[in-house]
């Protein structure tokens, strides 16, 4: 009992720095369970919504009506004829509506009934947003239906109006479910198959085997799209597999810096009562009684930090699930908690550090009492670092602050390790919208000299229409990773609608094959090397030699002279499936597959990044307080170790602000090169993030910080410096001049 009061008098008597710690592991733990269990939820959610509505494997439309139970009979699947419509509400105002399926794309209904006759379900965002309530009516197209309730799409959780918005807007978008006879009369519709197969491997052979079996019968596909590349589908488990990473990562790395400080703490702990040691050897104590004793410091300090980020985590799970089915809309399942998970986040940190402090504790027991009364061993302070210095050198104050830093390593180590992480964590936001600044105005500004662009249902051949350039294009995957895909583009060979340029800035035309330099980098190719492709539509193999890279970050293409690739592809000399234009155009009903705006994607991108705003303040706000506690504990140690210096200064007449500048200041080159050493570990980081990212936005992202931004970030760090010295000059102010006394004395 003696010595458990001994322990909680030190800890209260140092409580920042104890504090501190257990703030580290409160943090850690809540971020582990929380991200853990939140990623865990979403995915049990998506995997059930998929298999309990039928979520189709692919989408198709075609030129002729075909037998949809049939084709699911002979490929043993699932298939169902559907369909969508954009049908205009109000000025500006678009629902996107879908016909109601029995058999795959099931609609679940989370709140209300199925519709009925005149009858229809929105999506709730829109609804709420527009002021619409269950019973209301709304007309659309002409026609007046009733509300009948709320409606979630398993072939349409994210929504958005099309991939390259990236972000919805509920008062402009929505999407909305009628019955099949409703859909029929409705103007604009496009007849839509949906296939889901019974076996779940391969899935995408038996794709290719429905398409040729369709074509072998004189049936033209307009549009298939594998929903996997879906983003409306596909941004789900994206979402999941980032905040799995993120989960492992973030959390651990917390530990990590935890694990250190108190190692740190109770290493030094250990140290500074060697003669306490000693005593209580010379009056009994046992070596497992005092092991026992110090081992209290790490156990109380690690069980109410992690169980209570444990027990925090576990209490916010709700909300952050709640949050996450705002932006991705499935019907909401009983919480999964996982027991093992809660578990291990409480007793890995409990592990560690009672093992660190037993191996440190170990050592010093090993040391005969009688040394240990004398105050351990002596060792020299001057190691081979400081030697190698060679301080001489320098006047007082520089040599002061060096040897601050090189007699103690470990504790200079945790400074400078922390402020790296601290540094990461604060910029990681502004690096996110620096590159996608960068990639607006570097990447698809410059690249892309036209507005918009038209893709036909179907080739075309002659001439395009007046001030347009047409292009043809094959969707394809990689022979070796059929997990990686991209377009293969033949351009006019003087295009002057897309700009090319070289890693040296120098402008040239894609009269030869030409890789982007991201999709290079990803295929680990260079201009000589052979590219093996297959193309998805009917399975294929073609081979490339790369002869050019293009310097772009706005996407993965590999671009072709347009003869050339039309001789690839079978095409006829003059055929093109799309044309790019500096205005916008109109075509006949059915005419055009899809249409894509290149100002709709930069305002969906910085739209994206508008949004980015309270995760890049949170962030800002959480490297704050994380480098606080860092610099804060480090500088106190510092105080506390140099305690005998101070009051020798306060005895040789130094002034309060020398003595600050002389221990407080100490510190400064670590953290600013701790800043300076976070940077590319950030930017190194962000580039497997962002590369991640790539597939499922059909954009690259290059890692790209804004000089402004590294300013802003320096300055927040510096300023949190500031703050920590400033609170620890009391610390500074409190020490006596008798100190220097009583230490000569003992």
């Amino acid at each position: 009992m003696a010595l458990f009061k001994k322990a909680i008098r030190t800890m209260v008597e140092h409580k920042a720095r104890y504090i501190g710690s257990m703030l580290l592991l409160l943090i850690s733990s809540m971020m582990f369970i929380t991200m853990n269990l939140t990623s865990m939820n979403l995915d049990n959610m998506f995997q059930k919504f998929s298999e309990q509505n039928v979520l189709s494997d692919a989408e198709f439309s075609i030129d002729a009506d075909i037998d949809a139970a049939a084709l699911g009979r002979q490929f043993a699947a699932r298939a169902e004829s559907g369909g969508t419509a954009d049908c205009e509400v109000k000025p500006g105002q678009t629902l996107r509506m879908f016909s109601a399926m029995d058999e795959v794309n099931i609609p679940a209904v989370q709140e209300g009934k199925l519709p009925g006759n005149s009858e229809i379900l929105l999506d709730r965002p829109f609804a709420q947003t527009n002021g619409y309530q269950i019973g209301d009516k709304i007309t659309v197209a002409g026609r007046e239906f009733t509300i009948s309730g709320y409606a979630l799409l398993p072939n349409y959780i994210y929504v958005i109006q099309s991939k390259e918005e990236m972000m919805n807007d509920p008062s402009t978008f929505g999407i909305a479910v009628v019955g099949k006879g409703d859909f029929e009369a409705l103007p604009g519709k496009n007849q839509v198959y949906a296939i889901r197969f019974d076996n779940r491997e391969n899935i995408k052979s038996q794709e290719a085997s429905v398409k040729n079996a369709l074509r072998s019968q004189g049936i033209q596909i307009t549009n298939w799209q594998s929903t996997s590349r879906k983003v409306n589908v596909s941004y789900i488990p994206m979402e999941i597999g980032v905040l799995s990473t993120m989960s492992a990562a973030v959390p651990l790395a917390m530990l990590a810096l935890a694990c250190v400080l108190l190692g740190m703490l109770m290493w030094r702990t250990i140290k500074s009562e060697s003669v306490i040691i000693g005593t209580f050897y010379a009056q009994g104590y046992r070596r497992n009684q005092l092991r026992r004793h110090y081992l209290t410091f790490p156990l109380l300090i690690s069980v109410i930090g992690s169980v209570a980020g444990s027990v925090v985590g576990l209490l916010l799970i709700d909300s952050e699930i709640r949050f996450m089915l705002t932006a991705f809309p499935m019907p909401a399942q009983k919480t999964i908690l996982n027991p093992w998970l809660v578990v291990f986040a409480a007793a890995l940190p409990i592990v560690i550090l009672c093992g660190v402090t037993w191996c440190i504790i170990g050592r010093t027991l090993k040391t005969a009492p009688a040394v240990l009364m004398k105050g351990g061993e002596a060792k020299s302070r001057v190691n081979f670092l400081e030697r190698g210095l060679r301080l001489d050198r320098f006047g007082f104050n520089t040599k002061f602050k060096i040897r601050e830093q090189v007699r103690s390593l470990s504790r200079t180590f945790f400074l400078l390790f922390g402020v790296v992480v601290a540094t990461m964590l604060m910029l990681y936001g502004l690096t996110m919208k620096s590159s996608v600044d960068y990639m607006l105005k570097e990447g698809i500004s410059e690249l892309y000299d036209f507005k918009y662009e038209y893709v036909f249902t179907s080739a075309k051949t002659g001439a395009p229409p007046a001030g347009t350039e047409q292009f043809n294009a094959a969707y394809v995957s990689f022979a070796d990773n059929e997990d990686i895909s991209f377009y293969v583009t033949g351009l006019l060979p003087d295009t002057k609608m897309v700009r090319l340029k070289d890693a040296a800035g120098q402008s040239f035309q894609p009269d030869q094959t030409t890789i982007t330099a991201t999709l290079a980098q990803k295929l680990n190719v260079k201009a000589g090397d052979s590219v093996t492709v297959f193309d998805t539509e009917n399975g294929k193999k073609h081979t490339f030699t790369i002869e050019k890279m293009a310097d772009t970050y706005a996407g993965d293409f590999l671009f072709l002279p347009l003869d050339r690739f039309n001789a690839e592809f079978g095409y006829p000399d003059d055929a093109y499936l799309g044309i790019w234009s500096g205005n916008a155009m109109t075509f006949a009903e059915g005419e055009i597959q899809s249409t894509k705006s290149i100002d709709t994607v930069v305002a969906g991108l910085g739209k994206m990044i508008d949004q980015m705003g309270p995760m890049i303040y949170g962030l800002i706000a959480s490297a704050f307080l994380l480098g606080l506690i860092i610099i804060y504990i480090v500088t106190g140690l510092v105080v506390d170790e140099s305690r005998t210096s101070i009051s020798l200064m306060k005895v040789f007449g130094y002034r309060r602000k020398e003595i600050g500048r002389l221990v407080l200041n100490s510190n400064t080159l670590i953290v600013v090169l701790g800043y300076l050493l976070g940077i590319p570990a950030l930017l190194g980081t962000a580039g497997a993030f962002f590369g991640s990212l790539t597939e499922s936005l059909q954009v690259v992202l290059p890692v790209k910080l804004n000089a402004i931004y590294m300013l802003f970030g320096f300055i927040v760090v510096m300023a949190t410096y500031e703050f920590a010295k400033w609170m620890c000059r009391k610390k500074v102010a409190r020490i006596p001049m008798s100190e220097a006394l009583k230490a000569g004395t003992e």
